[in-house]
């Protein structure tokens, strides 16, 4: 079975779990297969949520991740990827 990492700064969706099909990103590694998510809110920065990368799906873009060199990791700044997110994929779905 193929390792899939998912990069710290990157937008996901739960797939499995109580917070299926909530919108997290990811703000730090474990050992593989594990991640730390956050939604800025319920799972902030100071009480991450530990995840296995399998129950995760990608819905950001890189653009969440160059972000992570360039500032300071805050709540806000979660909450704001996580809007650019929710962006995004209402885009997608009013465009096909």
């Amino acid at each position: 079975m193929e390792k899939v990492t998912i990069p710290v700064g990157t937008a996901v969706e739960s797939c499995a779990g109580k917070d299926k099909k909530g919108l997290y990103v990811v703000v730090g590694k474990l050992d593989y297969p594990y991640v730390w998510i956050a939604d800025g809110r319920k799972y902030n920065l100071d009480k991450p949520k530990k995840k296995n990368c399998r129950h995760l799906r990608v819905v950001g873009t890189s653009a969440a991740i160059s972000d992570v060199g360039s500032c300071r990791i805050s709540n806000e700044w979660v909450r704001s990827v996580l809007n650019r997110a929710k962006d995004e994929m209402t885009r997608e779905v009013l465009h096909v």
